[in-house]
């Protein structure tokens, strides 16, 4: 008794557990081969001497590989921030709301309005700086769907060795 590859068309149709004599005797297959002790699965390819594994199918591997460099350019861009004059200013939907109402009101700004930023201390919100955190947000932006463009091209490149947590991203606010 041993572990029995059964072909069919260079394929491996059935792995089964028998006598080499007996599995040869079944009939809808090309050959039957002894492969007790190796690793050889239905789909396997057979050339008459050796086994290789089929193929990998990368299409659902990308699709999930996309989704997840998706999900992490979509965290930084409403999560990480951007940063201005050396400080670090919020970048999630309210946030980005309030920004656009500043730059908005423009010269209207209330004067010495504090404003929080993402390590908790306060600057003083100026139309300057109001228009530079609305820039910055439109660059952060940018950089971050650039960066994910070009993490997708190394991923379809290499599906089934791609890491996503080995990859580098533009600097986000860390504290």
């Amino acid at each position: 008794m041993g572990k029995i590859a059964l072909i069919k068309n260079g394929v491996v149709a059935n792995v089964i557990v028998a006598n080499i004599e007996d599995a040869r005797l079944l009939t809808g297959y090309d050959d039957a081969v002894d492969v007790s002790g190796t690793e050889v699965g239905i789909g396997w390819l057979y050339d008459g001497w050796a086994f290789t594994p089929p193929p990998v199918d990368t299409t659902e591997l990308k699709a999930r590989h996309w989704d997840a460099i998706k999900q992490e350019r979509d965290r930084r861009t409403q999560q990480c921030g951007y940063q201005v004059a050396g400080k670090w200013f919020h970048s999630d939907t309210f946030s980005r709301t309030q920004q656009m109402g500043l730059v908005m009101i423009g010269a209207d700004i209330p004067a010495d309005l504090q404003w929080k930023t993402m390590d908790g201390s306060f600057v003083t919100m100026t139309q300057t700086l109001a228009s530079q955190v609305f820039a910055a947000a439109a660059a952060s932006d940018a950089a971050l769907f650039a960066r994910a463009e070009q993490i997708k091209a190394a991923m379809e490149a290499d599906p089934v060795n791609f890491v996503l947590t080995s990859q580098t991203w533009p600097a986000v606010f860390d504290g």
